[in-house]
């Protein structure tokens, strides 16, 4: 009677089960926690200028394009930015970072490889995005966007690889407070 439910019901259960592959994987063969006890301070330095840095990025150069090809993707008011964060750092990073690099972690033969492996696959949810978006995007424009999916893949493996969740939530969290200048104004 109200479909909500099981939706809430599978996204949970998939969430579950892509946390158990981390947690089984990623500690054993990435030799690495997932969530560190300790980060050294440098690390949360370079994330926090790698957030802000990209943060401004894609607020001067990217999100005026973005928001016209998939305006979904973009929060119009408080309540859909806290909406935007809540799913960007409870299911959009496990899906996107962290269970594939514990999956790939598992079967390839070291972490610079499943490394790879973690930006193709975002390349290929990316490519699925694209083809998803009514309008028509130019070779220059979407090349431009692979490009800077693949550097964000790469920073993401990268940060998750040095510091575990932490940094990588940390970098989320600052990309996607780009969005409350746009709310603000």
């Amino acid at each position: 009677p109200d479909p909500v439910w099981f939706y809430v019901a599978v996204i949970d259960w998939a969430a579950f089960v892509m946390w158990a592959a981390v947690f089984a994987w990623h500690e054993k063969h990435g030799q690495r926690e997932v969530f560190p006890r300790r980060v050294s301070p440098r690390l949360w330095l370079i994330t926090g200028a790698m957030g802000l840095v990209g943060a401004t990025l894609s607020f001067h150069f990217g999100d005026a394009t973005l928001r016209q090809l998939a305006p979904t993707d973009f929060p119009r008011n408080p309540g859909q930015f806290a909406e935007h964060i809540l799913f960007n750092l409870a299911l959009e990073q496990l899906f996107l970072c962290f269970a594939p690099f514990a999956f790939c972690v598992r079967l390839l033969p070291n972490a610079k490889a499943a490394g790879v492996g973690v930006v193709l696959f975002g390349l290929l949810v990316f490519a699925l995005k694209l083809q998803s978006v009514a309008a028509a995007i130019t070779w220059d424009l979407a090349l431009g966007l692979v490009f800077f999916r693949a550097l964000h893949s790469a920073v993401t493996v990268w940060l998750y690889w040095q510091g575990g969740v932490w940094l990588v939530w940390l970098f989320a969290f600052l990309l996607q407070c780009r969005h409350l200048f746009e709310l603000g104004g």
